[in-house]
């Protein structure tokens, strides 16, 4: 038996050896495969990348970023580098090697004409847009004969068709040139554009050249060739392992054969030795034999063990010592007429053991006959007590398990499914004659990898169980989320004979939890990340800056004039507005970029760290942009702008509260800079900030502190030099902080409402001088008072300035509200109905510092103007600033065929003066003339 036992372990073992042998030859076949596919892998990114470059070098009339050129060339250039430092060599031989390093040498050159190539193409561009202006600009310089703006269409027609690649007109061109500098004009515009012109010329055929050399390297078809060689060595390695892994296969196989003939006769061995001894020494059953008056003469260890009574106690007397009377007497009978007819009985027994507990038998008794006669009675007993208890239990257990909310699976020992509970088929859709004798593995999802059930079965055969939550797939092809608790159950030789599976739905659970957490983190109208998570993930973005040493820019995005639209349109629009803004912004960012709303009109944005200071003004530019354009809601077409305030990581801040105040201050200067605008923060900003916050305490008190006056300057007519009217100028001497000039305490009165009071008394006090004032010129025509936007909004407005007017007896006519430009350009119905309705009371209305807005003719045309004031910055420097003399010419002009009066601002020159009346400008007002007076110095002027 030892020496069967010895062989068999030897030939077991010399098996495991060539087992252990082939696997690792395999395991060498895998992984020589493995590395065959990265290096293949990288030969087709060089293929790619190097077909980009071509591209690239093809198309010399477009602008490209040229980040992806050079993110193109760094990854061409550390594929090859990865290749050239890999174990390609000795896998696939030195020739194969070879073709790598002339391929990177090749590069080296090819990544010098790119180059080459980004700088003239820069050029190019650079020419070409620079030409284009300059073709407005001379085509409409008067000064030009239309033969040359003729020869300089045609030149410039001719350079962008060779640019585009459309004809070939160098000759062509250069006779143009020729012919245009025959004109010999003294125009530096022109020189400027022939300039250029060559410039592209000579870019063009550099680029060719490039192109041209680029092509000649053939790095493309180096690189095809390479991979063909590759794949060929490949297949030929792969046919020799091939080959192997048959020879391996079959030596598997018969090993296989021999061990399983000599299992099989050793387990024949082992089976009747065992089968013996079990006969001879064992029984799971109680046996005893009685002679045919049923008297005890025998009985075996198990019917002491199962009964509690000893041979000696049960010797001699009848079975009967066990009766419990609760068997029926129907048994007993039924057992006598067998015996007693010779036939075999069979039933079961309810017992009482010596203790007096009840036990279950099922008993067999066969009457014993030798010679024709019976001398005996066997009965064979099996306890089955224990069945009997877990059948009861069973039947209860059954119920619970069709009843229970949570669904069962019942596996054997090898996780073959045995039955599921109707609550598991509800779950899951799955019938249970459809998967009875599968694996759970059918419910494998997507959401799991074969390591997380490796991990599953290691804990299962480590601890005997296992919970957690697991994502099931239903029959329907959807996910349900489980929380799954498995058992293992095992035998009595501690071998795992059953699991049990307990799955209960966690699906409405995690959909409710989805929903409280969405909502614990995202704006609910927007579904943009809320505050709380945007600081969450601007903690993270800092540590990952910091520790790359990048800079991280935080941008403050407030919309403009969202308050107007949603206050004249209704809340209904203005969400849906604010829906579309928050999409169009997350279009034009990176999906590693953070987009969040902070509340109301306002979003700030975490742009992904660089090392660029200047890398913000791009996506700003480009958010700008795609907030500018028309937005349709409910027949509403929409139009906004927005702007955006940047702070630096770590410049400008090092923890989440400074970045964030920052880049709030630098929209709110974004903001005073005209909007639709982006500003990047500096230290002046939070000092401005603070600035501002002192003049807004002190102009609280201003009005009570009779801090608030008046100065007034004359407007006189330019022809008479008569004074017409007096502008009231609003001044602040303030008792803390001194002089502060209208431009800084207006913006911050107009932003905090405190407006409407000093605007108001702003209005009485000039209406109070204007009585005075008429008292002594009754030709006087009108007082010119600045109105804020924010005063039309109040809505006292109307009535107070009635009342005012009605108090000092003045005409409506004789009271000219001053509007900026801003308000005319903010056009919308409310704005034009305010104004619609002081005129029809008779007020006039004047356009101040017009043409710094770049107002739409079209939108003046439809407000009730009388007067446009031009800015100062136009009169400055005329007559011999020559734009500012075109723009006051068009300016004038145009306002007298639209019947408005022009008033020009800041004279402070004679021959500026003289200019205006030139160009028939109606009035004047500035320091030539007269600077702004206090009440009593204005009187005095109009006496003389």
């Amino acid at each position: 038996m030892n020496r069967i036992k010895d062989t068999f372990t030897f030939k077991l073992t010399f098996f495991a050896f060539i087992l252990a042998v082939i696997f690792l030859y395999f395991f060498r076949i895998e992984k020589s495969k493995e590395l065959y596919n990265n290096y293949k892998n990288s030969l087709d990114d060089l293929i790619i990348s190097n077909l980009k470059l071509d591209n690239f070098l093809s198309q010399k009339e477009k602008f490209f970023n040229f980040d992806n050129i050079v993110a193109q060339t760094n990854l061409f250039e550390s594929s090859l580098t990865a290749l050239l430092e890999s174990n390609i060599k000795t896998e696939f031989g030195k020739d194969i090697y070879k073709k790598i390093v002339y391929i990177n040498e090749s590069f080296k050159k090819k990544d010098y004409l790119v180059e080459k190539f980004k700088s003239k193409q820069a050029s190019s561009l650079n020419s070409a847009h620079f030409i284009y202006d300059l073709n407005q600009y001379l085509l409409n310089d008067v000064s030009l004969n239309e033969e040359l703006k003729l020869l300089i269409n045609s030149t410039l027609f001719m350079i962008m068709q060779e640019f585009i690649n459309i004809n070939l007109n160098e000759k062509a061109i250069s006779q143009n040139l020729k012919e245009i500098e025959k004109f010999n004009f003294n125009n530096n515009r022109l020189d400027l554009m022939i300039k250029h012109v060559k410039n592209i010329q000579a870019n063009v055929r550099t680029i060719l050249e490039i192109k041209l050399e680029a092509n000649n390297l053939e790095i493309g078809k180096k690189l095809r060739e390479l991979k063909l060689d590759l794949i060929k060595r490949y297949n030929e390695k792969l046919f020799y392992q091939w080959m192997i892994s048959i020879f391996s296969f079959l030596i598997i196989i018969l090993s296989f054969i021999i061990i399983y003939l000599e299992h099989r006769k050793s387990q024949k061995v082992k089976k009747e030795l065992a089968a013996f001894k079990y006969a001879v020494e064992n029984s799971d059953n109680s046996i005893i034999l009685t002679d045919t008056k049923k008297n005890i003469l025998y009985v075996n260890d198990i019917f002491e063990k199962t009964t509690g009574f000893n041979k000696e106690e049960v010797f001699g007397n009848k079975p009967k010592i066990l009766q419990s009377g609760e068997t029926p007497l129907q048994t007993y009978s039924d057992l006598n007429k067998s015996l007693e007819s010779g036939k075999k009985w069979e039933g079961e027994f309810i017992n009482k053991k010596k203790d007096g507990s009840i036990f279950y038998e099922k008993a067999s008794i066969v009457p014993v006959v030798l010679d024709d006669e019976i001398s005996n009675y066997l009965a064979i007993k099996l306890d089955i007590t224990e069945y009997i208890l877990q059948n009861e239990s069973l039947k209860l257990s059954a119920t619970v398990f069709e009843n229970i909310q949570e669904g069962i699976l019942v596996l054997d020992s090898s996780k073959k499914i045995l039955t599921v509970n109707k609550a598991f088929e509800t779950m899951t859709g799955y019938s249970k004659e459809n998967i009875l004798g599968k694996t759970p593995m059918f419910l494998k999802s997507e959401y799991h990898d074969m390591i997380f059930y490796k991990k599953v079965e290691e804990e299962l055969a480590q601890k005997g169980r296992f919970k957690g939550k697991i994502f099931g797939k239903k029959s329907n092809g959807g996910v349900i989320p489980f929380w799954v608790n498995i058992s293992t159950i095992k035998d009595k030789k501690d071998q795992v004979s059953r699991y049990i599976v307990v799955c209960t739905s966690l699906e409405e659970i995690i959909e409710t939890q989805k929903k409280a957490d969405f909502l614990a983190y995202h704006d609910s109208l927007t579904k943009l990340p809320n505050r709380v998570k945007f600081e969450n993930d601007l903690e993270f973005s800092i540590n990952i800056a910091k520790r790359r040493n990048h800079n991280l820019f935080v941008l403050f995005i407030d919309l403009d004039r969202f308050k107007m639209i949603n206050d004249s349109l209704g809340h209904v629009v203005g969400d849906e507005l604010l829906k579309i803004i928050s999409s169009r912004i997350k279009e034009v960012l990176r999906d590693s970029d953070i987009i969040a709303r902070m509340g109301g009109d306002e979003f700030i944005v975490v742009l992904d760290s660089t090392r660029d200071k200047n890398a913000a003004s791009y996506v700003c530019q480009k958010i700008l942009n795609i907030i500018k354009k028309p937005i349709e809601v409910e027949d509403n077409v929409l139009n906004t702008s927005a702007s955006i305030g940047i702070a630096v990581y770590p410049d400008d801040g090092r923890d989440i509260t400074t970045l964030i105040k920052n880049a709030d201050t630098a929209m709110y200067h974004a903001k005073n800079l005209g909007k639709n605008n982006y500003q990047y923060y500096n230290k002046q900003l939070s000092l401005n900030v603070n600035e501002q916050l002192q003049i807004e305490q002190a102009l609280k008190k201003a009005i009570s502190n009779n801090e608030i006056y008046l100065n007034y300057q004359p407007q006189y007519d330019l022809v008479s030099r008569k004074i017409t009217a007096f502008e009231a100028l609003a001044r602040w001497e303030s008792d803390e902080l001194g002089f502060i000039p209208p431009d800084k305490f207006i913006p911050i009165a107009e932003d905090t409402g405190l407006i409407i009071d000093i605007g108001k008394h702003i209005f009485e006090t000039a209406c109070k001088a204007y009585v005075e004032f008429k008292s002594l010129n009754p030709s006087l025509k009108y007082i010119a008072i600045n109105i804020s936007s924010v005063q039309f909004k109040d809505k006292n407005f109307v009535d107070d300035i009635l009342e005012i007017v009605s108090t000092y007896k003045i005409k409506p006519s004789e009271i000219e509200l001053e509007v900026t430009e801003r308000y005319v350009m903010e056009y919308s119905e409310s704005n034009l109905n305010s104004m619609q309705q002081f005129r029809d009371l008779g007020f006039r209305f004047s356009i101040d510092d017009f043409g710094t807005g770049y107002s739409s003719m079209s939108y003046l045309t439809k407000f009730p103007i009388d007067v446009i004031k031009v800015d100062k910055a136009f009169i400055d420097g005329i007559p011999k600033d020559n734009n500012n003399v075109l723009i006051s010419k068009a300016i004038v002009a145009l306002s007298k065929s639209l019947n408005y009066k022009v008033v020009a601002e800041g004279i402070e020159e004679k021959v500026q003066e003289d200019f205006l009346k030139s160009i028939s400008c109606d009035i004047g007002q500035g320091y030539f003339f007269s600077k702004p007076l206090n009440l009593e110095a204005a009187k005095k002027i109009l006496k003389i």
